[in-house]
């Protein structure tokens, strides 16, 4: 049989009912016919004393803290409860569904603005230095249907490759396939 966690309690539980009915059986005999004599406590006449240990509980001989078998076998268990966690892509499906639901846009648009100023300064004239905000919302719009489109088209050449991850190469698969931006 496996160890596991079961296998060692149901062990341990074993052990203690074949102790439970041995000293049973020994409590049942009555006590012993020699009584225990404890050594160098003699009187003065020169008789020993004898004292007799009555068994009444098959625990009465054992010691409190118990042996090192069932500690080692016992893991140490602290007093923090265990967190909960998710099977693996879980909280990915879920994000998919929850991102698939929303209309809203997911570029931060405070950098995706600044981005577009510093890409206006390299490519533009100089005396083009301004947008309003309904272009800006366009272009980032237009920016992350891009990307949607990009992410999705390389997802499926890197199905088709039999593979779950998505590579660069998938990407510029992607691209040259459907015509997305400039060729490479």
């Amino acid at each position: 049989m496996a160890r596991t966690k079961h296998f060692a309690s149901r062990a341990r539980d074993r052990n203690r009912t074949n102790a439970t009915a041995s000293s049973s059986a020994a409590a049942a005999e009555g006590p012993s016919a020699t009584p225990t004599r404890r050594e160098g406590s003699q009187d003065e006449g020169g008789e020993a004393q004898q004292s007799a240990t009555p068994t009444t509980t098959p625990s009465a001989g054992r010691k409190k803290g118990g042996t090192k078998r069932t500690k080692q076998a016992m893991p140490k268990s602290s007093n923090k409860k265990k967190t909960f966690r998710y099977k693996p892509g879980t909280v990915a499906l879920r994000e998919i569904r929850h991102f698939q639901k929303t209309t809203k846009l997911l570029i931060p648009a405070a950098s995706f603005i600044r981005q577009v100023r510093s890409v206006t300064q390299i490519f533009a004239p100089p005396d083009v230095t301004r947008w309003t905000a309904e272009a800006l919302m366009a272009i980032q719009e237009a920016a992350e249907d891009f990307l949607i489109g990009l992410f999705s088209d390389a997802m499926l050449c890197a199905i088709h490759a039999r593979r779950v991850t998505l590579m660069r190469k998938d990407f510029e698969l992607a691209r040259r396939l459907g015509g997305k931006g400039r060729p490479l």
